[in-house]
């Protein structure tokens, strides 16, 4: 784009900027994903799937209300929306229709409304930035966003009294979201997302602030002791200097951050309460300590950044020799080139002792952060891995159906670990959805790396270099991780995911006509059928919450409503008919309890936990030769546990 035609254009965007209606514009895209995330850090999370479809209903009705106000610009969609749109709804609608195969509809069904709330989030996001001044301020908000979970795991650790990871051994920072590996991507991020904007910000106190936030988040991912998030934060930061034009900057920023982060952490090495070392709660004065330390070490760092700058504008000559030398493309390729030969030789080299670290099964518990952060183990996921490649190659067309992993790792496993995923989220949906939903996996990051380098290269927003840079790092740890699960750091991608995808409709050398009554009107029948496909499971589960609640209470005649009123809202669950079959067999209701468990057990022919309910029933009534026959079927769905238990063993975990 001509530079007089791209300054005009900004200007004018800019001046919209400044207007009443702009800035309530502006102010709505920095606040929806900040509040998106925070809400989610607050919730635990958002793997709970009530706060998850909560989030996802308030998405949709934002989507609602973003089509049909009277905002001061118009939407202008582009393909970039339906590309990427489009592959998270065919993976959805993939999802739903595998209940027609699957041996658990209603995990099926779990999985499409997952997938539904993940694309309210995006659709909203895309919908809020219509000019490129929204698309910064929602950047902001993001970081914003990061900020508070990184604010939120530090301060659980420092205040007295919340420390919430009881356990032995390496105590790893857990709060907000409830997993170390989440909180170490999320901190992660913040770190390199706050590097970035420190070394961009061209006012004083702004670039101490972000430089601050980018010490912490440091700070944080250290203490996750998340090798999974320290390597993705390590991916995006080498790409962002690679993609960079300011890569000096960023170099020396990044430098000082370290820095930094280093003096902070050599104070808190020095109380094990608050580096993880013991389990336990630090003492006041330990966490004042280490807070005074934070920000001695934050004002040095800034102090030092400014020196730097200040060198930088005295020598003019000197600094625009390395800035050219650093843009050098020859250059960049030799260094890119000796990375690369440095992978192979030590591939060659250590590749082997790698390999077998990563494939033990058994894998001691770390006892501190050195010996974290140097084991190369998979924790299990060779293991995970390896049998969702089984899965795949009993049912390559189809897959076993979308949510059935579990089930499938119950009865093929060969360790006594139990998990929800296969820790990837191709290779889970290679095996639960065959090739077809494999594709679909690979389709949306390679979509969404193909359109953020067009917008780099484009140069669309002047955080085109690290948007695109943690979109990688992302998708590379969803390789080997199960965040797309959280509903917090799926939310971070899908967040990143809609700023890269909006950068086609806030082009300003585009047609200005904007999305005509057909859009909208199919955007508003869209947003309805996922409000009510979310709302209806939601309420389900909040019911039996509360039939549980109400057990626990002594309240049993309100508990077999609540588990009732589950029933109808969902029939394909099985876990209202195990709920109202333990209510029946606590009051002596032996025949409606059996009914109640054979309905479950048909809902879901593969889950072992109503087979041990039954077997309970079964035992306790004098029916011997059905509990036996009962024991058969836990040793085929759950061989690993059941296989060496006694028939009386097996009794006495029924209860």
């Amino acid at each position: 784009m001509p530079r007089g035609r791209a300054g005009a254009a900004r200007r004018r965007y800019e001046s919209y900027g400044r207007s009443s209606a702009g800035k309530i514009a502006d102010l709505i895209a920095f606040l929806v994903p900040f509040l998106l995330l925070s809400g989610l850090a607050l919730g635990g999370g958002g793997y709970d799937l009530f706060a998850r479809h909560l989030t996802g209903i308030l998405a949709w009705v934002l989507v609602a209300v973003l089509l049909l106000g009277p905002w001061p610009d118009r939407i202008r969609p582009g393909r970039s929306l339906f590309l990427v749109g489009g592959l998270l709804l065919s993976l959805s609608l993939l999802s739903a229709i595998s209940s027609i195969w699957s041996s658990s509809v209603s995990s099926s069904l779990a999985e499409f409304e997952r997938g539904i709330g993940y694309l309210g989030i995006f659709t909203a996001s895309y919908l809020t930035m219509r000019t490129p001044k929204q698309r910064e301020w929602f950047a902001r908000g993001i970081g914003a966003g990061l900020a508070v979970i990184v604010l939120l795991a530090l301060g659980d650790r420092l205040i007295p009294g919340s420390n919430r990871d009881l356990e032995e051994g390496l105590v790893r920072l857990t709060y907000p979201l409830g997993y170390w590996n989440g909180d170490g991507i999320s901190c992660g991020a913040a770190a390199v997302l706050f590097t970035w904007f420190a070394a961009i910000a061209g006012n004083r106190w702004w670039r101490s602030g972000c430089l601050s936030i980018g010490i912490l988040g440091a700070t944080a991912l250290y203490l996750t002791y998340s090798r999974g998030g320290l390597l993705v934060a390590v991916i995006a930061m080498i790409l962002l200097l690679f993609l960079s034009t300011r890569r000096l900057r960023v170099m020396a920023t990044l430098v000082v951050v370290v820095a930094g982060t280093t003096l902070l952490l050599l104070v808190v090495s020095m109380y094990p309460a608050i580096s993880g070392d013991k389990v336990g709660d630090p003492t006041a004065g330990e966490s004042l300590i280490v807070i005074l330390a934070a920000v001695v070490a934050m004002a040095l760092a800034a102090a030092a950044l400014e020196g730097l700058v200040r060198i930088a504008r005295k020598r003019g000559r000197l600094v625009q020799g390395a800035l050219e030398t650093s843009r050098d493309r020859r250059l960049l390729l030799s260094l890119a080139g000796a990375a690369v030969a440095f992978l192979l030789v030590f591939s060659l080299a250590f590749g082997n002792n790698v390999w077998d670290q990563f494939t033990v099964s058994d894998v001691p518990a770390p006892s501190d952060a050195k010996s974290r952060f140097a084991d190369l183990s998979g924790s299990g996921r060779y293991e995970f891995n390896r049998v969702a490649l089984d899965i795949f190659a009993d049912n390559p067309v189809l897959g076993s159906g979308a949510g059935t992993y579990p089930t499938e790792w119950t009865l093929r496993r060969d360790v006594p670990v139990v998990t929800q995923d296969a820790h990837s989220f191709y290779l889970e949906n290679l095996a639960e959805l065959g090739i077809p939903g494999g594709l679909l996996a690979l389709a949306i990051p390679l979509s969404l790396i193909w359109l953020g380098l067009l917008g780099w290269r484009r140069r669309a927003g002047r955080d085109a270099p690290v948007m695109l840079a943690l979109t990688v790092g992302l998708f590379f740890s969803l390789a080997f991780d199960w965040f797309w699960k959280l509903g917090a750091t799926a939310a971070l991608l899908m967040l990143v995911a809609a700023w890269i995808t909006s950068a086609e409709a806030v082009e300003p050398e585009r047609k200005r006509a904007g999305a005509g009554g057909a859009f909208t009107i199919a955007g508003l029948l869209v947003a309805w059928i996922a409000v009510v496909a979310l709302a209806v499971p939601a309420a389900a589960d909040h019911y039996i919450d509360a039939s549980a609640d109400s057990v626990r209470s002594g309240h049993l005649d309100r508990a077999v409503d609540q588990a009732q009123t589950a029933s109808k809202l969902d029939p394909w669950s099985p876990e209202p008919h195990m709920q109202l079959g333990i209510i029946a067999e606590s009051r002596g209701q032996y025949a409606l309890a059996l009914s109640e468990y054979n309905r479950a057990i048909e809902l879901e022919p593969e889950n072992w936990r109503t087979y041990l309910l039954r077997f309970g029933l079964y035992y306790d009534t004098g029916r011997l030769q059905d509990a036996r026959r009962d024991l058969g079927r836990l040793r085929e769905t759950n061989p690993v546990l059941f296989s060496r238990l006694t028939f009386r063993e097996v009794n006495e975990l029924a209860k």
